[in-house]
Parts: structure tokens; C-alpha cells; sequence
């Protein structure tokens, strides 16, 4: 590298600075220090005041599910509080459910009755709202007829199922026989 002292007249002398000059600066190095404490400070106390919001809409909005959820549950309604034939074929449907889960046999192939199930519990909720939906809005024929729609959906899902399950283990037998022979 070149050394550009050598091309200029440079002196090694100390230049004096003006008078004042040392006492300017301490006094604009102290301004700026303060201005920027002053924006220091109000950046934690925004910092803060964003927290303290965070912690306050997370708290009223998880109280709120909680009541939500254990009102809806008391408000939930059953299809017999309307018609004695909506609850004959509500209980009907239920019993049907119930029966067919008891009778279920999974065998080796519980990855395939657990995905079933998985859908089964879905359809189950959609039901529970339909129900509080039903005791909200008062009697309705399109609620009702989606509350027996999804009850025989989920009677169908179940014996669809038994159908996969006896399908799977009839191919696993023939199977093992052909390995046998």
C-alpha cells in the first residue's frame, strides 16, 4: 500500500481546535445520551403494556371457552324434547350405534378400525353441535333432519367397517390356506 502522507504536506502538528469546541461536544454527547435513555425507557414501557395485553386477551379468551363449552353442554338438546317418533328414532339410532361398536372385532388390523373410529368421533361432535344448535334456534326441520343424517351416517361408517375388517381377515385367511397347500 501507498503511504499518501508523503504526497501531501502533511505536518505532524496537533491543530488547535476552536475555543468552545471541547465543551459543544460534551454537551451535544449528552444530549444525545439522554434522548436516547428517554426512547429506552419508552420502548420497555410499550414492551410492557404489549405484554400486559397479550396475558389479559389469552386469559378472557380461555375463561370464555370455558364457560362457552359448560354452557353448551347443559343447552344441548335431544330430538324427543320435540316429538316422541324423533326420540323413538334418536334412541333407535343410538342403540344401533352402540351395538354395533360392542360387536366390533378389530382383529390385526386396529390401524384401519382406529381410522374408522377417528371419523366416527368427528361425526359425533358435528352431532353435539347440531344439538345445541337445535336449542338455540328452536324446532327446525333441516337441524332435525341433519341430526338423523349424521346418526345414520355414523351407523353406516360402522358397518362399513365391519365390512372392511371381515373383507381384511377373509383375504388374510385365504391367504395363509394358499401358503399352506
Amino acid at each position: 500500500m501507498k503511504d499518501l502522507r508523503k504526497d501531501f504536506d502533511y505536518k505532524n502538528e496537533n491543530i488547535p481546535m476552536p475555543e468552545g469546541h471541547l465543551t459543544r461536544f460534551e454537551t451535544r454527547l449528552n444530549l444525545a445520551n439522554s434522548k436516547s435513555n428517554a426512547g429506552v425507557w419508552l420502548q420497555k414501557i410499550a414492551a410492557v403494556l404489549i405484554f400486559g395485553i397479550l396475558i389479559s386477551s389469552f386469559w378472557f379468551q380461555s375463561n370464555s371457552e370455558v364457560v362457552h363449552t359448560t354452557t353448551a353442554t347443559h343447552e344441548a338438546l335431544h330430538l324427543n324434547a320435540y316429538s316422541a317418533e324423533f326420540g323413538n328414532l334418536e334412541a333407535f339410532f343410538k342403540a344401533s350405534i352402540s351395538y354395533e361398536l360392542a360387536t366390533l372385532d378389530y382383529g390385526n388390523y386396529e390401524e384401519v378400525a382406529f381410522s374408522y373410529l377417528e371419523e366416527l368421533e368427528k361425526i359425533e361432535k358435528d352431532y353435539k353441535l347440531l344439538q345445541i344448535e337445535l336449542s338455540t334456534a328452536g324446532f327446525n326441520e333441516a337441524i332435525i333432519e341433519a341430526m338423523i343424517d349424521n346418526l345414520q351416517l355414523r351407523l353406516e361408517l360402522l358397518q362399513n367397517l365391519k365390512l372392511k375388517l371381515n373383507e381384511l381377515k377373509t383375504l388374510s385367511h385365504e391367504k395363509d390356506q394358499t401358503y399352506q397347500l
